[in-house]
């Protein structure tokens, strides 16, 4: 087995806490006497101060060093001097690297070049890390490690963490507000003999001691509500949920809800309040309530538009649901929408007027939904926990939606048991039609309603996608913490897989001489096969007859296809929001440029980029769809 660098480095790091213990140094003290932050640090010269954090970086060479120092608050740069400090501390400055924690005690002074710093009079070795940070340029750039080691991510990209306490924050202020208006925070079951509250296919698992099957909660409106029953009014609960559906962008299948339930309000109460706990949080969280996300504006303080679901849909659309008269006319006039095959089949199975009209919605409406707005008066068909509005075919629910993505589901509450069992039924026949969401029966939860249930309403927010666009991030596993990801392959195991399932296609600019052209193939090949796991880089070694061996075959197809630089660039953009697909460019800037720090000038400064090449690396059917139409490169007619 060959030694890589990064083994190299591990011993290094090991040997010098050998080296280290037999100078009488602990590697890894007990405590430190941290006396400041480093903010803390920067407000005037003069002070005398004991701070800590991670080492960024080392400069300076002779008798003079200098180093960033980082710690929660901030970075303050130490600076180490041969007269300032004993001889042995400076002999063992040797043994620290980027990377290891440090203690260090000085004065703070401003540098002949503006910059506050701390005279270091002594440091303490407070941590000596055995593996090194990645590198700023050549370091952690593949999305799926960044995820993985999320403790990388944040000490490489300080916007992770601003992120994360943006979201802590966000949480904070929801329960101050929530805590003001004499709500009470509660814990419900995460094992829920039935799962309820929602439409989402659950995650199951088996109690060995009760000999019993349980779900992770979908939801935890049903226990809410029971405590009502109960006797509270207000009661609240910000948790994690669970959700055994895809995962893309704005889908997460463990993700944090608050849900709440009021006695004695209904649904326009519901909405006011919603908007209010939503401009309040927002507000407190980042400072103001106008926030851009991704291409728009968007401005959380009140009041939001509201639309009825049917005047959303004739606004969005053209189409007027309160003019079908037949399941078979609404069906036709929803076909006048724009949507996928699948979609198409999907609608084909609905077998009520009620459905069509909320799929309407969901297709002709949704995605153009950028303000914060709110949908009230759904169809009963798909609120079998709403009360019924005087028209009887909609119910008093209603939805907040902001950027095209839902943000929480909400109505007042259905209270009647007798009208309750009967809905339940309705939605077995939903689930026989092959509807595999559809609401399971709880009859506790019937039991409980049949003892008087006072009139309420239930609200609920989707912290993560809240977050996700107050602080403008691409997708959600940038602000949850530790998104869930497909588990590492375990040493020795094998995998099995199909090879027309991914797939590997190069664009080259058909404006390339073929001498550039290979070029850029070299690099965005040698940059993707860098970065692939090792499900796609065959791991087996073949033998031939004469018993030669050869390793590194890849598993999937590798196809070279022409464009033009607009498509390619077109490409780019198109690639890097999906985060199933792994993408590896070449602009211009890569010919113009020859070194990691002119390039990184280069592309730091540009604004309209041209793309010469992309790989990109993905499902056959979606690399498919981005590249239908290009043909092959060199391919004449």
């Amino acid at each position: 087995m060959s030694i890589t660098r990064l083994d190299q480095i591990k011993e290094k790091n090991i040997q010098s806490v050998k080296d280290l213990t037999k100078l009488g140094v602990n590697p890894f003290p007990v405590k430190t006497n941290r006396t400041h932050t480093n903010t803390e640090c920067l407000e005037k010269d003069g002070l005398k101060v004991a701070v800590a954090g991670r080492l960024m970086s080392w400069r300076g060479h002779g008798k003079i060093l200098f180093a960033d120092l980082v710690d929660q608050t901030g970075k303050i740069q130490l600076v180490f001097k041969a007269d300032e400090i004993d001889e042995k501390s400076l002999e063992n400055l040797r043994f620290i690297d980027r990377g290891d924690f440090l203690q260090a005690s000085g004065e703070t002074f401003t540098t002949k070049a503006g910059e506050r710093s701390v005279l270091v009079k002594k440091y303490v070795l407070l941590v000596k890390a055995i593996l090194p940070l990645p590198s700023q340029w050549h370091g952690l750039k593949d999305v799926e490690e960044r995820y993985r080691k999320r403790y990388l991510d944040m000490i490489l990209n300080p916007e992770v963490t601003s992120r994360l306490e943006t979201r802590s924050k966000l949480i904070t202020n929801m329960r101050e507000f929530l805590d003001k208006r004499g709500f009470l925070e509660v814990e419900t079951p995460t094992l829920q003999p039935v799962y309820g509250g929602g439409f989402a296919k659950p995650f199951s698992t088996h109690h060995n001691a009760l000999g019993a099957d349980f779900y992770l909660r979908i939801s935890d409106e049903m226990y809410l509500k029971r405590l009502i029953v109960g006797g509270m009014e207000k009661v609240y609960e910000i948790t994690k949920v669970f959700r055994n559906e895809g995962i893309d962008f704005d889908h997460n299948p463990e993700f944090t809800m608050f849900e709440a339930q009021i006695a004695y309000e209904d649904y326009e109460y519901g909405m006011d309040i919603i908007e209010e706990i939503t401009e309040y949080a927002v507000k407190k969280s980042a400072g103001k309530t106008k926030l851009k996300y991704k291409d728009f504006e968007l401005e959380w303080s009140r009041p939001w538009k509201r639309y009825r679901l049917v005047e959303a849909v004739k606004e969005y659309t053209g189409i007027d649901p309160l003019e079908w008269k037949t399941l078979a006319q609404a069906k036709k006039e929803t076909l006048k929408i724009k949507m996928k095959e699948e979609k198409k089949a999907e609608l084909n199975k609905m077998h009520t007027i009620g459905e069509v009209m909320a799929f309407a919605f969901e297709e002709g409406v949704e995605e153009k939904l950028i303000q914060p707005t709110i949908i009230y008066d759904y169809p009963i068909e798909v609120s079998p926990l709403a009360k019924k509005c005087k028209d009887e075919r909609f119910t008093q629910r209603f939805e907040q939606f902001a950027a095209g993505s839902e943000l929480g589901n909400n109505y007042t509450e259905l209270n009647d048991p007798i009208d309750l069992k009967r809905r339940f039924i309705e939605e077995k026949k939903r689930e026989k039609a092959g509807f595999d969401e559809a609401h399971q029966t709880d009859y506790d939860y019937l039991t409980a309603m049949e003892h008087g249930f006072p009139p309420t309403c239930g609200i609920a927010i989707g912290i993560d996608r809240l977050v996700m666009m107050i602080t403008n991030a691409d997708n959600l596993k940038e602000i949850i913490p530790f998104p869930t990801l497909k588990p590492e392959k375990a040493v020795g195991q094998k995998e099995k897989y199909d090879y027309r399932s991914n797939k590997v296609v190069a664009i080259l600019s058909n404006k390339l001489s073929v001498g550039l052209a290979s070029n850029a193939l070299g690099h965005l090949a040698f940059a993707s096969g860098h970065r692939a796991e090792d499900s796609w880089m065959g791991r087996e070694v073949y033998l031939d007859a004469k018993g030669k061996s050869h390793a590194g075959i890849g598993r999937y197809p590798f196809v070279v296809l022409e464009a033009s630089e607009k498509e390619i660039g077109k490409l780019v953009v198109e690639a890097r929001d999906l985060p199933d697909v792994s993408m590896a460019d070449y602009p211009q800037e890569m010919f113009d440029t020859g070194h990691d720090d002119d390039l990184n000038k280069e592309i730091s400064k540009a604004k309209d980029m041209t793309y010469h090449a992309v790989v990109l690396t993905g499902p056959t059917d979606i690399i498919n769809k981005l590249t239908q139409g290009l043909k092959l490169y060199g391919k004449k007619g």
